[in-house]
């Protein structure tokens, strides 16, 4: 690079990926803000219309400035770039199905599905269907990215060497299904194993990818992968001017996205002349902040899990034309086509031709029999009102404004928590629900030719449960259900208002959600450090709601099983001479993770215990007693600090986080991390690689509280961030691992958003003329 420019820290997801997937269609709309008919305006931009601005604060956060908004997204595609080309890269290969080209085998998977769902055509297509201003804004954020590359030659691109205006469709799309996919009720497709790999020639086509997508072998995410899959979640805030010193509303913003990958975070600040000023994060490939805040209102996302996808099974039984699939007693025609995908063999790339298939129900993923196949599709994929309501929510100033936004139910999924200067609160359960016939069971596949079972458009906003102004003062949500926002049932919506099959977290009542109901149920005249405080809260609600209640359990096990009762007690005595809170000190924390592990499993949620404690309590004792032995076999003691045993340690060009959990190790710089696993209940959320004995004990954090903001919306808003590691990608920079001392000791950074602000806090400023 010939200058150092701190990274903007982008999403990921996905995630899954997903929070932020949004974000690149502001840039489609923004330009119906303009008043192209006002000739003062029109001479202004002639005169400072080609300035661009990035200025960065000593966190190296780019602060974007344009005179219009094409040029605020110039900006943001250059500093992207600049701050992390690489997963910008990454992120926009997978989104035009073409990663195998670089990751062999391994992209397989992702680019089969892309290309099943035609991702690239319909991008490529849908693209032309826009105004041609917004055309223009989708063109200024390539733009911004190519001029970094011709600017940059040090920078080598692994495949794309020109960034087009459609990538924006693509990479929004790709996002969104790699993310969303999991909720259809089928199997994704699957990459070869290794083994497959070892055996492959560069040449063997007999045993390379099967011709057909739906005949490529399907194989489940198991172990770590599956783990950190699911860990994908968030805690989100709206706290009442009722509950805070100040009388303003407040916004607490926490997903926990991968920090690795596709869905890892980037943190910008983008503001024109025209009137857009918006602070907050996005995932690289989006070219503007999707969580966050303007001067007047800010949201957050969490995970739901709306039913927005559903699976088909379609029969095709007509042997004189094959393409023809049952459908209300007759036969439609499918649609049939071949690709050419090439896959990396070494150091060479090899062409496999593919062939897909699609009915009116969407692509077919995979082939039960020789007449039954399986359709899936994903309800507002392709949807371009997104672009709208991503635009009309940024710019909103009322909540009014910002609801009529929401309501066009353009973003498929997502839990919304949003808070204003007003002093509004409001919390509602987003997706694009098709409306179904209850009569069906749709979790699972259901019979494609029954017409009764094709979608009936898709459910309004006010359908869908949503929370204004409780009494109770605060709305919380943690990938729960919605009928347990508050922690008062008048406040909560009514389960019976709405389908059964809108939802299908209906049941779920996660401890992150009961201990922000805890936490948030007892604050009263809350100020703004002591927000960020709770932000940071660190109680593990299993431990501080299970070990008391324990007592009496034990009391039996000394009458049933003295010996099992004498060896334990002091595992006991240890944990309840403690307040139930994870320190970097505390080797508590670093026993009852290992004792939930050993009763629930890893990853997330786990939340249910295994089968063989789940009958008697007693048996609780006996896992106590291997967590124990466990920690003493890796660490030489079962007395040993939580921040000695979790670290936080940043690889650079990791594609994913099982890549990334590879290639840390003890040998490399390191920080203690108090944070632990949700399913324990804390609000410091992370989740780490397994410990290896003897040669890696520690884990390391990979997952979880991505980007932290605590906003208050006072006049002008007042608002502090921070990220896990850093707003740079790049390892030399010095914004690589500089947040991470931040966040290992539990500090937020300023989030300065004021034009004054960001000026007197700039140590570098770039002037970029288009």
């Amino acid at each position: 690079m010939l200058q150092w420019l701190p990274c903007l820290r982008t999403c990921g997801g996905w995630i899954p990926i997903p929070l932020a997937t949004v974000g690149w269609l502001l840039v489609l709309s923004c330009h119906q803000a303009l008043s192209a008919s006002d000739p003062t305006q029109k001479k202004s931009q002639l005169a400072h219309g080609s300035s661009v601005i990035i200025q960065r604060d000593e966190w190296g956060v780019a602060h974007i400035h344009g005179y219009t908004h094409a040029n605020a997204f110039f900006g943001m595609g250059y500093a992207q770039a600049e701050d992390y080309f690489w997963q910008l890269e990454d992120t926009c290969i997978r989104s035009l199905g073409r990663y195998a080209e670089v990751a062999g085998d391994t992209g397989i998977s992702s680019d089969i599905l892309n290309r099943s769902f035609e991702i690239v055509r319909r991008s490529r297509e849908d693209f032309q269907q826009l105004t041609p201003d917004q055309q223009e804004m989708a063109a200024a954020y390539s733009d911004g990215i190519n001029r970094y590359l011709a600017t940059h030659p040090d920078t080598k691109p692994r495949l794309l060497l020109h960034f087009e205006p459609w990538y924006a469709l693509a990479m929004d799309r790709h996002m969104i299904l790699d993310f969303i996919y999991r909720s259809a009720h089928v199997k994704r497709p699957g990459s070869r194993g290794e083994d497959d790999v070892a055996r492959r020639g560069a040449t063997d086509q007999t045993t390379s990818l099967a011709a057909n997508s739906w005949d490529v072998p399907i194989e489940p995410l198991t172990g770590f992968a599956a783990e950190i899959h699911q860990a994908i979640g968030s805690n989100a805030w709206a706290i009442s001017g009722t509950k805070t010193a100040s009388g303003a509303a407040m916004l607490f913003i926490n997903p926990h996205q991968p920090w690795y990958g596709m869905g890892q975070f980037h943190e910008a600040h983008v503001r024109s002349d025209e009137g857009l000023n918006f602070s907050g994060a996005c995932f690289f490939g989006n070219p503007f902040p999707t969580i966050g805040h303007n001067e007047f209102l800010g949201w957050s996302y969490t995970v739901n899990v709306p039913d927005i996808a559903d699976a088909w099974r379609v029969t095709f039984d007509d042997k004189s034309h094959p393409l023809n699939y049952r459908f209300d007693g007759a036969y439609r025609e499918a649609t049939q086509w071949s690709e050419t995908m090439k896959v990396l063999q070494d150091v060479e790339t090899v062409e496999r031709r593919i062939t897909f298939r699609k009915t009116h129900h969407g692509p077919i993923v995979s082939k039960e029999n020789d007449t039954t196949f399986i359709a899936v599709q994903v309800a507002g994929l392709f949807d371009l009102n997104r672009v709208d309501q991503a635009w009309d929510m940024v710019m909103a100033k009322t909540f009014a404004e910002w609801r009529v936004a929401m309501s066009y139910c353009a973003i498929p999924m997502f839990n919304v928590v949003y808070a204003d200067r007003a002093g509004n609160i409001f919390y509602a359960y987003n997706g694009t629900i098709p409306v179904r016939d209850p009569a069906f069971n749709w979790t699972q596949p259901v019979d494609g030719s029954d017409p009764r079972t094709d979608w009936k458009g898709i459910h309004k906003f006010d359908e869908l449960p949503q929370v204004l102004n409780p009494k109770c003062g605060y709305v919380q949500s943690c990938n729960s259900s919605p009928f347990t926002t508050t922690d008062n049932n008048d406040d909560n919506p009514v389960a019976a208002n709405f389908p059964k099959y809108l939802l299908e977290d209906h049941n779920v009542d996660m401890r992150r959600s009961k201990m922000s109901r805890l936490l948030l149920g007892k604050v009263a005249g809350l100020t703004f450090d002591q927000l960020k405080t709770l932000a940071y809260d660190s109680t593990l609600y299993w431990a501080m709601t299970e070990i008391p209640n324990l007592q009496r359990d034990f009391v039996r096990l000394q009458a049933t099983e003295p010996a099992l009762a004498a060896e334990v007690t002091p595992y006991l005595e240890h944990l309840q001479n403690w307040d139930f809170k994870s320190t970097l000190e505390s080797t508590q924390t670093t026993l009852v993770v290992a004792w939930y592990e050993e009763l629930y499993g890893f990853g997330y949620p786990v939340e249910t215990l295994k089968t063989e404690y789940a009958k008697d309590r007693a048996t609780w004792f006996n896992a106590l007693k291997k967590g124990a032995k466990k920690l003493s076999s890796l660490y030489g003691d079962w007395k040993y600090p939580w921040g000695k045993a979790h670290r936080l340690q940043r690889v650079a060009d990791q594609p994913d986080v099982q890549s990334a959990g590879i290639r840390v190790n003890s040998l490399d710089p390191s920080l203690p991390i108090a944070g632990a696993p949700g399913p324990l209940g804390i609000i410091y959320t992370v989740y780490s690689t397994p410990e290896i004995p003897f040669i890696r004990p520690q884990r390391y954090a990979v997952v979880g509280a991505s980007y932290k903001s605590v906003v208050e919306f006072t006049d002008p808003v007042h608002s502090v961030s921070v990220m896990p590691f850093g707003a740079s990608g790049v390892s030399m920079s010095p914004h690589f691992f500089d947040q991470a001392k931040l966040y290992s000791t539990r500090q937020f950074k300023p989030a300065w958003f004021t034009k004054d602000e960001v000026t007197k806090n700039s140590k570098t400023t770039l002037d970029l003329q288009r």
